[in-house]
């Protein structure tokens, strides 16, 4: 056993898909290089404390106590839970983040990553990135009750560019070989009503709503196509795709003004496409602009946004 361990998590983009994986529909998603710290420390006692610089949260109980749930680090009580078996000694577990909170880059699987990640090299468990990615999203999932698909959590534990299957009986990762993405990520900052948008596309996907349904098959015929434009390195055709996508987006009324305007502002200012990740109702956009990262940039700014040109992290 190690008495420190210090781990990096990347954050996530989703390329083409989102919210299909509702359905058990294949997402692509990108693991980008802004990244959150995971510390673990031994203790001498039986005393088990997470922290969070980022929130300034703090929860400390004892092995053999039953944590709190009703906390931000929620999600590191469940994992924890879940591997409490493995555990014999008390340990400090804090966080600092780059990724920003609440604005659809997943800093929450990134903490169900991040702390997984350290009580596997603290503890030298044998736990593969599938094992990581699937352990992950069953503490959101199904512990907590989140409605989310398997993008972020298998984006994060595998880094790069992926395809991911996500049906429940078999999910699987397929690495797509791509050196650079040429994007912009921007951030509407807005406040974010993802629960609401979600809570009613799972109502109308239940109720087998029509044009819910049809935009939810464009946009996974997106994702295939996606695929294949991914391995040629064809970012026209891939804008041309995130661009429908959008569209989808607009049918679901998942979109906001402001997402909208930044879509807009990116591709006047010279992106091939554009697009709004995540469940919808406010929060980030991106754009893909070989050669005019830096005008988009500027469009996104002067929007109202802030923006950041990423790179593909891998481990």
């Amino acid at each position: 056993m190690k008495d420190k361990v210090s781990v990096k998590i990347p954050g996530r983009i989703c390329l083409m898909g989102d919210k299909v994986d509702l359905l058990e529909k294949p997402v692509i998603g990108m693991a980008i290089d802004l990244m959150m710290t995971v510390n673990y420390e031994s203790r001498n006692d039986d005393v088990i404390e997470f922290y969070s610089y980022n929130t300034n949260e703090r929860t400390k109980f004892n092995i053999g106590e039953s944590p709190p749930r009703d906390i931000d680090l929620a999600y590191w009580v469940v994992l924890y839970d879940r591997l409490k078996e493995y555990i014999n000694q008390g340990f400090n577990l804090e966080v600092k983040s780059d990724i920003p909170i609440g604005a659809g880059l997943s800093t929450s699987a990134a903490v169900s990553i991040g702390f997984i990640k350290a009580i596997k090299e603290a503890y030298d468990l044998e736990l593969s990135t599938a094992d990581i990615a699937e352990l992950a999203y069953l503490g959101e999932n199904h512990d907590l009750g989140i409605m989310c698909g398997r993008l972020d959590q298998y984006t994060i534990a595998y880094g790069g560019v992926v395809f991911i299957r996500t049906d429940y009986n078999n999910p699987g990762v397929e690495p797509i070989n791509i050196k650079n993405m040429p994007i912009v990520v921007g951030n509407s900052m807005e406040e974010r009503k993802a629960a609401s948008v979600l809570n009613r596309v799972k109502t109308q996907i239940k109720e087998k709503d029509p044009a819910t349904l049809a935009a939810f098959k464009v946009i996974e015929e997106g994702v295939y196509e996606g695929k294949k434009a991914l391995l040629k390195s064809d970012f026209k055709k891939l804008g041309e795709l995130m661009n429908n996508q959008q569209e989808q987006e607009i049918i679901l009324k998942a979109e906001t003004k402001k997402i909208l305007k930044l879509c807009e502002a990116s591709i006047e200012a010279g992106a091939l496409g554009a697009k709004q990740m995540g469940a919808g109702g406010g929060g980030c956009m991106l754009a893909i602009c070989p050669g005019k990262q830096k005008e988009v940039v500027k469009a996104i700014e002067e929007a109202g946004g802030r923006a950041w040109i990423f790179d593909i992290f891998n481990y």
